[in-house]
């Protein structure tokens, strides 16, 4: 009976790779073309960043003036990933940083003629939304926060100690739950979808991919601990975040900290 379902999940993945296929037949249909010009997507290409439809209380992190001062070569030289982290609070602005560089927009890096992000999207659709659980962030009561990139700073979803939650959501990987902090990257497959039709959900994966890597090169120069794992518990993190789990999904979770 397991071998029959784990035919059957291949079988699954298989029909996904296949059905997502852009054919050649496509090139025949002059309305592939209309749609990347279409009132619709350009309005939401145009759509400002993502704000929570709530109340709750949005803590500010600084304005962010200037990069770390390592260059690339040497980003990509210390990258790498680490399950080992300190008990010392994460510094909020640094936590700051390392959001905003990695996902935020251009102009709270000094290009206030620039309202993009710091990763590429398809479409430009910034398909790809930042949510975090605080565990030991200075000046950060611990609980679930989206990143506002518009603010530059934690939007309140739900307070409280995830600590022994996260143990369970991230399949037994206990070591991680001793993170100051985890990111939740999530995709908006509806956005996506709107233009890019079955390919979409490629696509939020090649998102994510760029903001996960601008978060180990960030780490890199902040001499931060980071680990990334796509083992959790789909329905039950998606359902923590508010997020359907279908038009908005999380595809990746990075823990972050100071390192041993």
């Amino acid at each position: 009976m397991k071998t029959k379902k784990k035919i059957l999940a291949a079988d699954l993945a298989c029909d996904y790779h296949v059905a997502s296929n852009n054919s050649p037949w496509l090139l025949k249909l002059p309305v592939i073309r209309q749609i990347n010009f279409s009132e619709h997507v350009q309005e939401l290409m145009e759509e400002g960043p993502r704000q929570l439809d709530t109340n709750a209380d949005t803590q500010n992190f600084q304005r962010i003036t200037k990069a770390p001062e390592m260059s690339l070569f040497d980003a990509l030289a210390r990258r790498k990933s680490s399950r080992e982290f300190s008990s010392k609070p994460l510094d909020l602005q640094k936590f700051g940083q390392l959001l905003g560089l990695s996902n935020g927009l251009r102009s709270n890096v000094g290009n206030a003629n620039d309202a993009s992000r710091n990763a590429p999207s398809a479409g430009s659709l910034c398909s790809c939304e930042m949510y975090v659980l605080a565990l030991n962030v200075d000046d950060v009561e611990k609980g679930l926060y989206h990143y506002d990139v518009g603010a530059h700073g934690l939007k309140q979803i739900r307070l409280g100690d995830f600590k022994e939650w996260v143990k369970r959501m991230l399949l037994l990987q206990s070591e991680l739950s001793e993170a100051s902090a985890l990111i939740f990257l999530a995709s908006n497959q509806g956005r996506l979808r709107t233009k890019y039709g079955p390919r979409a959900y490629r696509l939020g994966l090649l998102d994510a991919g760029h903001v996960s890597e601008n978060i180990y090169l960030v780490s890199a120069a902040l001499n931060l601990a980071v680990t990334a794992t796509g083992g959790f518990i789909d329905d039950e993190l998606n359902h923590s975040l508010g997020l359907d789990g279908v038009d908005d999904c999380v595809v990746l979770v990075l823990a972050i900290g100071e390192p041993v």
